[in-house]
């Protein structure tokens, strides 16, 4: 009978084969390419846009009325009702976001650009608490409320934390685009990924199999 060695241990002169991919043996996280940040960059871009319009139309700043003989009434303005602008640019964002789907790789860099300016012009714009353009739509609001007797009745401006969300949405919203231009080049486009395989370049060399392997191990596309 054929002698064999217990389980889990090898012979002592038998040796090890050697693994034919050893590259996909390597143990720890995958490296962080370009490529591999386009899809995080680009959902980034839209839920900063998303935030920053969501942020825009909560109250930024409310006030309570108080008069004799009438109830009292507490009056709220949002950051569109002080500044309209600050949700139009937050709708840009949004659909700069879109746009990076279907450009190429110049016209994304203009939408960068593009992202890097309005977030830029959102912050300046935007009403801090005790500004004149807020104070002024509050006033507005309290004029148009039963409980309003006159300027005496307003009581103190107490500011909400929607402000800073807004700003803090617009500030990521400008690194994205900035990551934008940054990476523009190394992200693929729709043009290559859908075109019909004869409109696609031929090949000028063989690729072999570890290259291929290698190239789906960086999360690049052999086939391209």
């Amino acid at each position: 009978m054929r002698r064999r060695h217990p389980a889990g241990r090898r012979g002592p002169d038998r040796p090890r084969l050697p693994h034919r991919r050893p590259h996909l043996l390597r143990r720890g996280p995958p490296a962080v390419t370009p490529r591999r940040l386009y899809g995080p960059v680009v959902l980034a871009t839209l839920a900063a846009g998303g935030l920053a319009f969501f942020a825009a139309s909560r109250a930024w700043a409310d006030a309570k009325l108080a008069s004799d003989g009438l109830p009292s009434a507490t009056v709220a303005v949002s950051g569109t009702d002080a500044e309209p602008l600050v949700s139009a640019l937050a709708l840009v964002v949004v659909t700069g976001s879109l746009a990076v789907l279907a450009a190429g790789p110049r016209l994304r860099r203009v939408v960068g650009v593009l992202l890097m300016v309005v977030s830029v012009l959102a912050v300046v714009v935007a009403p801090p608490s005790g500004s004149a353009s807020l104070d002024r739509a509050l006033r507005a609001a309290a004029e148009e409320s039963p409980a309003f007797t006159g300027p005496e009745s307003v009581g103190d401006i107490s500011a909400t934390p929607w402000y800073a969300v807004t700003v803090l949405a617009f500030v990521l919203a400008f690194l994205l685009g900035a990551a934008t231009v940054r990476w523009a080049g190394a992200w693929p486009t729709m043009g290559t990924r859908y075109e019909a395989p004869a409109a696609r370049p031929a090949r000028t060399k063989d690729v072999s199999d570890s290259d291929m392997w290698k190239a789906m191990d960086e999360g690049e596309d052999p086939t391209q």
